[in-house]
């Protein structure tokens, strides 16, 4: 260490530079690595298209096992390859896997089975070609954005990724890919209709869906408990305003209404709180589905795009509390969920309400097990599939007359 600092100081007292840099330089390094790409040159091979067996490639950030966006991802990816199509992934600037066949192992223990091919990529723009390239989030747009060896292009919206940032630099640079040349596959009508409507995309919606194997009402020999809360705790995640529920709970203890908690989603630790509560941490899917057929009523909140957490819990006969905003009533009808006003006192009545309310608890319940009784995630599949066989025909059209 005195060695490193005493180099350094000599080279300040020569004037050269230290390869050591400031945090701005870093930041902006960052960003660099994710936004920079060359254009790769090349163009789309119209000559071999076969639209019964399209080449599509996903561009991908690296994953972890429990990654939701990435689930919903291999999902799609899964049925396309079921339909007959060659699947291609590309993980952009790998941190958690090492070498490709490391995230295809992943892939397969832990999300969806897969066949096709793998790679990994840093720096360079990929040099690849295809029918359909899919970008899946706002940094994987960018290397999208510059390689010029495909039909079509498209973004698998899975939400408003500049909600997730403050107003500055990554704001700015996550909004700037909804006006790349994209065509905009999208997880429900509000951000259907924001990419249209607010950037002028090509777009379509398709539902999130859910896996019935897991989520369904079991045998009904299970008794519901009378005063158990079933609420999603991923406070890591800002947009499930998780605060915003835990404000309500004291409410809810000072109005003396009688309930217990169970948190889930995230480990949360011992809780100085005056209610009685579980601490389940992260569940695997079967867990879940036995959390939400014993529950009394489900709480989960997403301040940008809905949650599929919802829709599995309906799945399972529990009736959901979600807030009051555009994002939701976009997509869920008024009796399949309670809307509560997004403030603690509008949450704590909704609560206080299903808690003394069986009748009101029953009607949630059959509207939303109507509601999502005709999800699929084949047919969500296969709404893409249709939306990617279209523009990859439309763009092979222009291609030809170019």
């Amino acid at each position: 260490m005195q060695f490193a600092s005493a180099a350094r100081h000599l080279l300040s007292f020569l004037g050269l530079k230290t390869s050591k840099k400031t945090l701005i330089e870093r930041q902006i390094d960052h960003l660099k690595s994710f936004v920079s790409y060359e254009p790769s040159g090349g163009r789309p091979p119209l000559d071999t298209l076969d639209m019964s067996r399209l080449r599509i490639t996903w561009v991908i950030p690296d994953f972890m096992p429990g990654a939701g966006g990435h689930m919903t991802i291999f999902r799609i990816a899964s049925y396309l390859e079921r339909f007959g199509h060659d699947v291609r992934f590309l993980v952009q600037n790998p941190k958690v896997h090492k070498t490709a066949e490391a995230a295809l192992e992943t892939i397969n223990t832990h999300f969806q089975p897969f066949s096709g091919s793998l790679d990994l990529f840093k720096g360079a723009t990929p040099q690849a070609e295809g029918d359909a390239l899919i970008a899946t989030d706002r940094f994987t747009c960018y290397p999208v954005n510059a390689m010029q060896g495909f039909t079509r292009k498209f973004y698998f919206v899975q939400d408003y990724e500049p909600s997730f940032y403050p107003s500055g630099t990554e704001a700015l640079l996550t909004e700037a890919t909804y006006r790349f040349d994209f065509d905009c596959l999208c997880a429900g009508d509000w951000l259907h209709k924001r990419m249209s409507q607010q950037y002028g995309r090509w777009t379509m919606s398709w539902p999130l869906a859910y896996d019935a194997g897991i989520y369904n009402s079991g045998t009904g020999t299970k008794e519901r408990r009378s005063k158990r809360i079933a609420l999603y705790a991923r406070y890591v995640t800002p947009r499930r305003a998780v605060e915003l529920a835990f404000m309500a709970l004291d409410i809810l203890r000072k109005r003396n209404v009688d309930f217990e908690v169970d948190f889930f989603g995230w480990p949360l630790g011992k809780l100085k709180v005056d209610f009685p509560y579980r601490d389940l941490g992260i569940l695997k899917g079967e867990q879940l589905a036995e959390l939400y057929r014993e529950a009394t009523v489900g709480v989960v909140f997403s301040a940008t795009n809905h949650s599929l957490v919802n829709k599995e819990m309906m799945a399972c006969g529990l009736p959901v509390i979600d807030l009051d905003l555009d994002t939701v009533r976009s997509i869920f009808p008024d009796n399949a969920m309670a809307f509560a006003e997004p403030t603690p006192e509008g949450i704590a009545d909704q609560m206080e309400r299903l808690l003394k309310q069986p009748e009101e608890r029953e009607r949630l319940r059959q509207g939303g097990l109507d509601y999502v009784k005709d999800l699929s995630w084949e047919k969500s599949a296969r709404l893409v599939e249709a939306a990617i066989r279209e523009r990859v025909a439309h763009g092979a059209q222009q291609g030809s007359q170019s």
